[in-house]
């Protein structure tokens, strides 16, 4: 049904809360506990037929209640040129390059100070989401609006992992949560998520020994996995996970604007 490995591991990130509906040359992905989540609720398009201004009104058609409008095509490979009249999309489009594991795991110790465990009592949960909401006035975020967010996100998360669907993996520093993401898989597919450090201790190898651990967590359980990032692959990051052994795979591309 998904061609791309980036939308195949990003269903599976949301297994059992988020479907997919098939329609007449496209999917529509709803995700009822957390409709505020733009990649959980929007518009998979398997070709270019429709313009930018028919995307629009198919995704306008299926979430007449929502205050932000989310497409993605759904076709590794593609020229963003092929889309017809863009400009109707109201946004630019964008490029999601996903990272795959293709080389040897590099080793990654654990700098001295810092301890690594996964994340599990309700204060963790409060540490981690107290972090996500700091990294995310860092990128501009409204913090009254992305508290909500943030909130039903993890709800989410702890549903998923309570069902043995994933691990969330903090590193501490004393008390204190100062990196984190989360690993999800089956059999076929490990995806990171949400992989975040705080300013004051990027730099230092806490995300590249955290990167080791939860990919060696999953492919203990899942030998045969493909470990995937979504990751920009000629940015800071995505060097980075170079040197994890990650390489580029592939790019999908996506339109998400958000201000009704």
């Amino acid at each position: 049904m998904l061609r791309s490995l980036a939308m195949r591991s990003e269903l599976l990130t949301l297994s059992g809360i988020s479907h997919l509906t098939q329609q007449d040359g496209y999917l529509v992905q709803t995700t009822p506990s957390e409709p505020d989540f733009w990649m959980g609720n929007q518009i998979i398009l398997s070709d270019t037929v429709r313009s930018g201004a028919e995307a629009i009104a198919l995704f306008e058609q299926h979430f007449p209640q929502a205050s932000h409008r989310a497409i993605v095509w759904d076709i590794p490979g593609l020229d963003p040129n092929t889309i017809r009249k863009p400009d109707a999309l109201g946004a630019p489009i964008e490029g999601f390059d996903t990272m795959t594991l293709q080389g040897p795991l590099r080793d990654a110790p654990m700098p001295e100070g810092i301890t690594l465990r996964p994340v599990v009592s309700e204060e963790d949960w409060r540490k981690a989401e107290a972090l996500q909401a700091e990294i995310g006035q860092e990128e501009g975020r409204d913090p009254v609006s992305h508290a909500p967010y943030l909130a039903r996100r993890n709800a989410g998360r702890r549903d998923q992992i309570a069902k043995g669907l994933g691990a969330w993996f903090g590193a501490f520093d004393g008390d204190r949560i100062v990196a984190q993401m989360g690993m999800f898989h089956d059999a076929g597919i490990a995806r990171y998520q949400a992989v975040e450090t705080r300013a004051s201790h990027r730099r230092r190898g806490i995300c590249s020994a955290l990167l080791r651990h939860a990919a060696l967590w999953a492919l203990q359980r899942a030998p045969d996995a493909t470990v995937v990032i979504v990751a920009e692959a000629d940015s800071d990051a995505g060097r980075l996970y170079r040197r994890m052994g990650f390489d580029y795979a592939e790019t999908i591309y996506g339109v998400v604007r958000d201000g009704y």
